[in-house]
């Protein structure tokens, strides 16, 4: 191996070690919150030792604040990418909506960052520069899809475009942050497919209801 091939595998060592230990981190984070979370499960999961979190994260808060942002980041990437069409407002809201129940279904670890932020009074997610930016580029999405739709007619004048998406937020949220003890005391599996596609027409219809012109 030449002199500058050493530098080039060290670096690519790194990279994968750093990359391990943040997809063992977001699994731990995920499951733990940050005050269940143990470091040596983090290591384990990514097959290093303790010291490379302090190499490459400098700390345990560092990392969790790392993979609480990047979870954000990823969630508002994937908004960003949607085709909202405000010639349909109507359109626009349905497709956010189901966007943001499927994307809160397959990212489970993003519901478990959640719960941690509301169990330390959003550790992260009140401080974070970056988070607020990305939350203030949807803000203006919700308030143009909102200001669209009154402009047509369509929608009933005195819309608040944040407490909209509260209400998004947790049409998407509520049946899986309590699917187990929901589905326990009502005697029907709020976890299965079936039960979600309904919950997702029943969602949409609600909120197109309460948005347009009696």
């Amino acid at each position: 191996m030449t002199g500058d091939a050493i530098p080039t595998t060290r670096r690519r060592d790194a990279e994968r070690t750093r990359a391990a230990l943040f997809r063992a981190a977001t699994r731990e984070f995920g499951t733990h919150g940050f005050a269940g979370a143990r470091i040596e499960r983090i290591v384990a999961g990514a097959g290093c030792n303790i010291r490379m979190i302090y190499h490459h994260f400098g700390s345990k808060a560092a990392l969790y604040q790392a993979v609480v942002e990047s979870a954000y980041a990823d969630l508002r990437a994937e908004e960003a990418k949607l085709d909202l069409d405000l010639d349909d407002p109507f359109g626009c809201l349905d497709t956010l909506l189901r966007f943001t129940m499927r994307y809160f279904a397959s990212h489970p670890h993003l519901e478990g960052l959640i719960r941690s932020e509301n169990d330390t009074r959003a550790r992260v997610v009140g401080t974070s520069p970056a988070i607020r930016a990305s939350s203030d580029r949807l803000k203006g999405r919700l308030e143009a899809i909102v200001a669209a739709g009154e402009a047509k007619g369509l929608f009933r004048a005195g819309i608040d475009p944040l407490q909209l998406y509260v209400t998004i937020t947790a049409l998407s949220r509520f049946h899986l942050a309590n699917g187990y003890s929901l589905s326990a005391v009502l005697d029907t599996d709020l976890r299965s497919a079936e039960w979600r596609r309904g919950w997702a027409d029943y969602a949409a219809e609600l909120v197109r209801r309460y948005v347009a012109v009696v």
